[in-house]
């Protein structure tokens, strides 16, 4: 299959939720053909109706550091200051800089464009999502196998709650990935490289079910790919009546009834 637009960068990209956007951070890890050891955003347009192969730059910044995982969410969306949300790109030396895409592609001077600076982490920051429900709350989950949670409400004056880390046979290691249940808001999925997945209770601040895994589960509620993988929460079966209670993972084809959190009601 042919593609229909391209760019030519080695990226960590996130698309705008709400906007024909793309937000490409130049990769960690990754040399180009110059050798350049620079780190750049760029906001690309995707415009299906301009028959050039290529994708148009529309905003770009320089960056302090390379990119680990980039994430775009609608916190602001719809204000004057912040009408396209906000960008947050992790970086390779445990901070977090929060950005206005807007500001990027209106050209402006990129030090309005760089709204935040979140530094709690002391390692690579891999695993961050906005919450799509309650777009001010950003997970992010690093090296140093600690998970946060931003409040981004005032983005220029961020807050976070305690930091939630696994003890016993929810010890995580180096986070890899967070997602957040896709219908249920204080619901926080995180993998890691050690194998490791945990589901997390936020109103209770503790996990609520821990399972280890070495392959990849498509099934209808919780996708995890461990080992270098991914892990989302799939929505596109969210109306199936499971879906806001149950969690699938494969290291045995069992469904957990997250109702009663431990109790294994299923098995194929």
């Amino acid at each position: 299959m042919a593609a229909i637009k391209s760019v030519n960068r080695s990226a960590s990209v996130a698309l705008a939720p709400d906007s024909p956007y793309m937000a490409a951070g130049t990769m960690a890890g990754a040399v180009d053909l110059s050798f350049s050891s620079s780190a750049n955003l760029e906001i690309f347009k995707l415009d299906f109706q301009s028959e050039d192969h290529d994708l148009p730059v529309v905003g770009e910044c320089q960056s302090s550091e390379r990119f680990n995982r980039l994430a775009w969410g609608r916190n602001g969306s719809g204000s004057d200051t912040y009408g396209l949300g906000l960008i947050a790109g992790g970086l390779v030396d445990g901070n977090i800089d929060i950005l206005n895409p807007l500001s990027l592609i209106r050209s402006e001077a990129s030090e309005s464009a760089l709204v935040g600076h979140l530094s709690r982490h002391k390692g690579p920051v891999r695993g961050l999502e906005f919450n799509s429900i309650t777009p001010n709350l950003l997970a992010s989950g690093a090296d140093d196998g600690e998970i946060c949670i931003w409040d981004l409400a005032a983005p220029a004056e961020p807050s976070h709650f305690p930091p939630l880390k696994g003890t016993g046979s929810a010890s995580q290691g180096e986070i890899s990935y967070v997602s957040w249940n896709c219908r249920v808001q204080h619901i926080l999925a995180s993998t890691s490289s050690n194998g490791i997945t945990v589901v997390w209770d936020l109103k209770k601040q503790k996990p609520a079910i821990s399972c280890e895994s070495s392959w990849t589960s498509t099934k209808q509620y919780l996708e995890i790919q461990l080992e270098g993988g991914a892990l989302f929460w799939q929505c596109a079966t969210r109306f199936m009546p499971l879906q806001l209670v149950s969690v699938v993972t494969r290291m045995k084809d069992g469904l957990w009834d997250m109702r009663n959190l431990i109790d294994h009601c299923e098995e194929e």
